[in-house]
């Protein structure tokens, strides 16, 4: 169901350009903390309960809402758990012709597993593309068309009343899924790929194995990955010092934290800081 009062105006024929993207944590009860996005729309998928303002509207959140924040909206929450939401931060390729109509807040009942797939799969491209090269720019095209496909298919389910039918995953689909979670709410502590193994149900190597066919990278590539996403996070829209953050990303050494940072970045922790300073201004 969405709230028809609260909407967004998005271009027809755009392909949006991805600022930043993945999984990221949300404390419980902190209502003094207001977010905002001076150039860019932030979509969300929320796991957690609790109420959003968005500038003035309240709304309630459950689990697997989906909600944009349009640029310089700002946007407060106050929950009674913490949690986590997937978040894409976007903005056009280009102004005018024809729009259509999104939610600022929907509840997609049975579709919010095919969002959260295809947001994810969206951020994973967008993940590729942050290097160099005609392979990362083909991923930064084809994250953009991914999430303006997304966008369209919200449009056009959130104001329909039909219903999908989802095939239901396999075994080893749905192992991979519970072990990328897993991953991504790994936090601080250490990788045990054994364990891992052991709660889905799978042999070390199978798991290692297919994981890799899946994702294009192994467990820990993954998981340093999320962390340093995590980094560049906490970067831009927090004050903490280099080593709480490299402390909070699960990245305690700060040698191996500045070491790491910059070979996904190409550059500092400190020099990140002052490139989302700048963006902002």
């Amino acid at each position: 169901m969405a709230d028809s009062s609260l909407t967004l105006n998005w271009p027809r024929d755009s392909r949006p350009v991805l600022r930043s993207g993945g999984r990221f944590p949300m404390l419980a009860h902190n209502p003094g903390l207001v977010y905002v996005t001076p150039g860019a729309v932030a979509l969300h998928l929320h796991n957690y309960a609790g109420k959003m303002w968005l500038g003035k509207r309240l709304v309630r959140l459950q689990p697997g809402d989906f909600t944009l924040t349009p640029a310089l909206m700002p946007s407060h929450y106050d929950l009674d758990q913490a949690g986590y939401h997937w978040c894409v931060h976007f903005e056009a390729d280009a102004a005018g012709g024809a729009t259509f109509r999104l939610p600022l807040h929907w509840r997609p009942g049975p579709h919010a597993r095919r969002i959260s797939e295809r947001l994810q799969e969206t951020i994973h491209l967008f993940r590729l593309g942050t290097g160099a090269g005609p392979e990362a720019r083909l991923a930064q095209q084809a994250a953009g068309a991914a999430l303006q496909g997304l966008l369209l298919w919200v449009a056009v389910t959130a104001g329909s009343r039909r219903r999908t039918v989802v095939a239901a995953p396999t075994r080893v689909d749905t192992a991979l899924e519970e072990v990328r979670r897993q991953l991504d709410e790994l936090g601080r502590e250490p990788l045990d790929v054994p364990a891992l193994a052991r709660r889905v149900g799978v042999s070390q190597n199978h798991l290692s194995r297919r994981f890799r066919a899946k994702h294009g990278m192994t467990l820990q590539r993954y998981l340093l990955g999320r962390r340093i996403e995590l980094a560049r996070h906490l970067l831009a829209v927090t004050r903490l010092p280099l080593k709480a953050v490299a402390i909070e990303a699960g990245l305690g050494n700060p040698q191996y934290f500045h070491r790491q940072f910059r070979r996904a970045t190409g550059h500092s922790p400190s020099e990140e800081r002052k490139l989302s300073a700048a963006q902002k201004a």
